[in-house]
């Protein structure tokens, strides 16, 4: 399938195809609610207040710090120790168990890798709400919470699309802004014909009209030059060498 198809709407899908997608999500969604009650039981730690950027109205939001367990019940809460040595309240198999419900929800086995990572821009897009605020402390840890509570800011939609794509072995890296106002993260992916940018995070309405799926530089500047506020730029010298072909027609 050419870029170009990947691009359209699903609409233009087999009727039968259609259908299956919608029995696929209305699983997906049953599924993510029941993991939703369960991560409400361990109230997170968000990081120290950060101003971030965000759909509302383009101001800067101050990330909220949430009380760990154990200061609102007195009770040590036990970690949960991940591969990576970091401690969590959830574990790698939890962990791994949502990434693997959500995907077994959006992903045919016919799919390119293109269209697997705009089936990942899809689905974080369009279900996880803005709120302004997200845990910090790792990008696992705001990924987990992302797919669960279905709510957080740029940060979650970075990590909850980072954990998406890795996990269907599509390399990705961490972008944030530089200068600004506020902080924004999003991410820079290569699914085979060199590195993109991407960005699942909603945007104001105030801001001009902007197709954040897998872009470059020049158009990065470009929004940026209209939308202002520093939005994409980033310090270049962090990142690998990216592809100067545009992939959508923004």
């Amino acid at each position: 399938m050419s870029r170009e198809r990947v691009l359209e709407e699903v609409s233009y899908r087999p009727r039968h195809l259609r259908r299956e997608r919608r029995r696929r999500q209305r699983r997906l969604r049953r599924f993510l609610l029941a993991a939703a009650l369960l991560a409400a039981l361990a109230v997170y730690a968000g990081s120290a207040a950060v101003p971030m950027s965000g759909p509302e109205d383009g101001a800067s939001h101050p990330v909220s710090a949430y009380p760990l367990a154990s200061q609102q019940t007195g009770q040590p809460e036990p970690p949960a120790s991940g591969e990576d040595g970091i401690s969590r309240f959830f574990s790698d198999e939890e962990f791994d168990g949502v990434v693997s419900g959500v995907l077994d929800g959006i992903i045919a086995e016919d799919m390119t890798q293109l269209e697997q990572a705009r089936a990942v821009f899809d689905f974080v897009h369009d279900n996880i709400r803005y709120t302004g605020s997200s845990d910090k402390s790792d990008w696992k840890s705001g990924a987990y919470l992302g797919l669960t509570t279905q709510q957080g800011d740029c940060f979650t939609y970075y990590a909850a699309s980072r954990a998406l794509l890795t996990a269907l072995d599509i390399d990705n890296l961490e972008v944030e802004r530089a200068g600004g106002e506020t902080h924004h993260f999003w991410n820079l992916v290569n699914c085979g014909d060199g590195w993109y940018h991407f960005d699942a995070c909603p945007r104001s309405s105030k801001l001009p009209e902007f197709f954040s799926f897998m872009f470059t530089d020049q158009q990065a500047e470009e929004f940026t030059a209209e939308a202002g506020r520093c939005y994409y730029d980033f310090d270049s010298s962090l990142l690998p060498r990216r592809a100067e072909k545009p992939v959508t027609g923004n």
